[in-house]
């Protein structure tokens, strides 16, 4: 069976949390599955700033969808994103014509564990890297000589009480003279 090859990016409200975006990704996946259509490969660009102000947002959550399908199911899939408040911008991209569905879908879920590979590789680097940084700087706070006391301060002197031992000086220096 022959079908095209399409790219899909939609960008969803950012005011929508992460957990709900999956779900209505979901919900055009099924209407592609459903009628016939294959999904390639999904991928979640996560929470962007957009080139230009779109319904008063500055950013947006990015999905780009791969998939297989009949030209018919293209505007059902584009009339459901339109009818979504959530999805703010869409764009499908025919990507190829006459594409065989069996040899596809294989090169796809290689290509798809190639990358799940590397983005494991990249995390798991990413969690050596912090565990070295956090034992360096344990260590260096292990080294770190012990903060010194602070020296003690002598209690301030009230002004109020300054004032007469200050008048009392020049009594007790009068000469019996000039009594």
């Amino acid at each position: 069976m022959l079908s095209h090859e399409y790219e899909n990016i939609l960008i969803v409200r950012p005011d929508v949390e992460e957990s709900a975006v999956g779900p209505i990704v979901e919900k055009l996946e099924n209407v592609l599955t459903e009628n016939g259509g294959h999904i390639l490969d999904r991928e979640s660009w996560g929470s962007r700033k957009l080139a230009y102000p779109i319904a008063k947002h500055m950013r947006g959550h990015y999905i780009r969808m791969n998939f297989l399908a009949p030209a018919e199911i293209i505007k059902e899939l584009e009339r459901r994103m339109r009818l979504d408040d959530t999805v703010v911008r869409f764009m499908t991209v025919r990507l190829s014509d006459d594409v065989d569905v069996a040899t596809r879908v294989e090169e796809a879920g290689v290509h798809r564990a190639k990358r799940e590979e590397e983005e494991a590789k990249r995390a798991a680097e990413a969690a050596e890297a912090a565990r070295l940084a956090a034992e360096a700087a344990a260590l260096r706070e292990a080294q770190a000589p012990p903060p010194a006391a602070p020296a003690p301060q002598a209690a301030p002197v009230p002004e109020a009480a300054a004032e007469p031992a200050a008048a009392a000086e020049p009594a007790a220096t009068a000469k019996p003279e000039d009594q």
